[in-house]
């Protein structure tokens, strides 16, 4: 989906104009510091003591992180004690890859914006903190030793009685063609998850954050919409955030990377552009008694990778009570990905082969997204629903239930496939409206109710009750096939939009303009 805005960064009068332009779209501005971060992350952490920050700035130095206890602080002044060092890497992308496969991996300056004018080198820091006390708050700053970012406040929990997440599907900043749109959707739903939830352990992200497939330049605005969807409530920067990457955030090869700190990141399942690694992969992390394994649904081919990724993962934590995996594609939605039926579909290949691993190991829920439209399987075993009776709680059921989650935004929504078969589906929903799923684990039960932001009435809601830690037995599976290093990856379509008059507003200020100030490239997600 192509985005086109106009992002002049090397002279005064475009930096002037892109002031103008953000502000009528809703689109926080950069600091004009090249030094200042931005983007700002709290990423979840391998156990719910350790989070791991990520952030973006013009600066080559190593970044630094800033943080103490709240009560630690003294007239807003860090204790001595409170700085960590980042570690900082210099910024690549391959842009436009899909339509153009002999494009290869280059610094952020290697590229222009729409008007030819380069863009400013991104550096990424990343920095992992742990040893957290359980419900305390925590203050906190990155920048470069003299820029500096505001200060945040994050509160830990424990999960000693039991968490809760909220989970979206893609939010895909830009899918609607109005990104000032999608922003405030995003913004929206959030607000309505923490007005009814104000307690949650965590933010899930299932893919797709941003949306541009061409431009480099369009995508750092989606990442920036995603990142900072609201500047008065700091979502991202206060609160914590697990995700992954989507068939969109992977199409600019490395710089998906750049933008998250994941925990026990394997380079089992990563995938390549032009022979060059994408630096993602499958990764881990554990809250309290529940096992969450992403999976990197973009190299779907490699099952075998995967394979031994969930074996390592699931062998280093055998005492979790349960086991969710999450990647992006959907093997069960009542979409298809808008009319995927072929045997050799992406999420049909899936179905048949991925299905085999959560048998085969076990795992007592799936959450995907791709599809935007809101589908609950039935319990499935064997690639067949192990009961059709429509049930709101099962205990001790055999089986994976699999969620497939509508958007997170409101950017974009599929219909209904009627050619293909739905046997699998408890549920199917679609009303063209954002919704998140809400999601309640205790030591015996974990439940998933799904809402709609325009209203406190869940769509559905689905309780699972164990009473013994690995009610399944185990099937000896294997699905080997040949790893696809850059497959397919799902859809083209969507719209274009010109802000001719934003654009011609954007000239006249321009022209105003006196002082020529480099500003770093905007980012929007």
């Amino acid at each position: 989906m192509l985005i086109r805005q106009k992002a002049v960064k090397t002279i005064a009068a475009a930096f002037c104009a892109l002031t103008v332009m953000g502000a009528a779209l809703g689109i926080p501005a950069q600091a004009a510091s090249a030094s200042a971060p931005y983007n700002i992350t709290i990423g979840i952490g391998s156990t719910e003591t350790e989070v791991r920050f990520c952030w973006q700035s013009g600066n080559s130095a190593a970044g630094q992180l800033q943080i103490a206890k709240t009560s630690d602080m003294k007239n807003n002044s860090f204790p001595a004690d409170s700085t960590k060092q980042a570690a900082v890497a210099k910024m690549t992308a391959t842009e436009g890859v899909l339509n153009n496969p002999k494009n290869t991996d280059q610094s952020i300056g290697s590229f222009q914006d729409e008007s030819g004018a380069a863009l400013s080198d991104e550096y990424s820091d990343k920095v992992t903190v742990g040893g957290l006390v359980p419900n305390t708050s925590y203050t906190y700053r990155v920048g470069d030793g003299t820029t500096w970012s505001k200060t945040y406040t994050f509160q830990t929990k424990s999960a000693k009685d039991g968490f809760s997440f909220a989970a979206f599907g893609d939010p895909q900043m830009g899918a609607s063609g109005n990104l000032a749109n999608d922003q405030a959707g995003w913004a929206n739903t959030l607000k309505k998850v923490y007005s009814k939830y104000p307690s949650l352990n965590f933010l899930f992200s299932m893919g797709d954050q941003v949306n541009n497939y061409d431009h480099l330049y369009t995508q750092q605005k989606e990442y920036n919409a995603f990142f900072n969807p609201d500047s008065s409530a700091d979502y991202l920067q206060a609160h914590i955030l697990a995700a992954y990457s989507g068939n969109h955030d992977f199409q600019m090869g490395k710089y998906y990377s750049f933008h998250y700190n994941q925990p026990n990141l394997s380079t089992l399942g990563q995938t390549k552009t032009n022979n060059v690694d994408d630096n993602n992969g499958d990764y881990w992390f554990r809250y309290g008694n529940t096992l969450f394994l992403v999976l990197e649904g973009n190299n779907f081919y490699d099952v075998s990778a995967h394979d031994a990724f969930l074996k390592q993962a699931i062998d280093a934590n055998k005492d979790a009570k349960w086991k969710v995996v999450s990647f992006h594609q959907a093997p069960y939605s009542e979409a298809n990905h808008d009319g995927a039926t072929s045997a050799d579909d992406d999420t049909m290949f899936m179905r048949k082969n991925w299905t085999k691993l959560m048998d085969k190991y076990q795992i007592d829920i799936v959450l995907n997204g791709h599809d935007h439209y809101y589908t609950r399987t039935y319990q499935m075993y064997g690639g067949s629903a192990v009961s059709t009776v429509k049930k709101g709680q099962v205990t001790n059921p055999k089986g994976t239930v699999y969620l497939t989650l509508d958007s997170g935004s409101g950017s974009k929504y599929y219909k209904y496939n009627a050619t293909a078969d739905h046997s699998f589906s408890a549920v199917g929903w679609q009303n063209n409206e954002p919704t998140y799923t809400y999601a309640k684990v205790t030591g015996d039960t974990f439940t998933l109710t799904t809402y709609k932001t325009s209203s406190d009435t869940p769509i559905d809601t689905y309780t699972i009750t164990k009473t013994s830690a690995s009610p399944t037995a185990a099937v000896s599976t294997t699905a080997p096939a040949s790893a696809a290093s850059n497959p397919k990856t799902g859809d083209r379509e969507g719209g274009t939009y010109l802000y001719a008059a934003l654009a011609a507003l954007a000239l006249i200020v321009a022209a105003g303009c006196i002082a020529a100030l480099r500003k770093k490239p905007t980012a929007r997600s």
